[in-house]
């Protein structure tokens, strides 16, 4: 008896749904927003250990930064690279966004020959805009 009820009663009520439209939209919204207003940070692959400076001072846009560790090696974009490579990739980034600048990061344990070696070959290229990197010197 009560089966033919609820099933006259199942086949009139129609079910509630849920449309997953709008919460995808949202998703997508709210992703694209974090995408544009995030800072990357850009990475040499290397720690080093910079050397202090009272006058240093932060850069945030359009970072070239080639890293010298002790031992003399290069590292740009997070490998270990001879320095022809590196002076050719950072040319080729300067002619690309001419307000890009470029920062050495020399280990302040290591040696200066390397360091006088890239700011040479550089220069060389016509590439005369570039600093050393530091850190802040602490406050005594």
């Amino acid at each position: 008896m009560f089966d033919k009820v609820f099933s006259d009663f199942d086949g009139q009520v129609t079910r509630a749904e849920l449309s997953m439209t709008p919460l995808i939209d949202m998703v997508f919204l709210l992703l694209i927003f974090f995408a544009v207003t995030t800072n990357f940070t850009k990475e040499t692959g290397i720690k080093v250990d910079k050397a202090s400076a009272s006058t240093a001072r932060m850069l945030n846009k359009d970072l070239l930064l080639i890293a010298i560790d002790e031992k003399g090696n290069y590292w740009y974009d997070g490998n270990n690279r001879p320095l022809a490579v590196i002076v050719n990739r950072v040319q080729e980034e300067i002619r690309s966004g001419p307000q890009s600048s470029v920062i050495l990061l020399p280990d302040k344990n290591g040696r200066v020959e390397p360091l006088v070696g890239i700011m040479d070959a550089l220069r060389q290229r016509g590439i005369s805009r570039f600093s050393i990197g530091t850190k802040k010197k602490a406050e005594e």
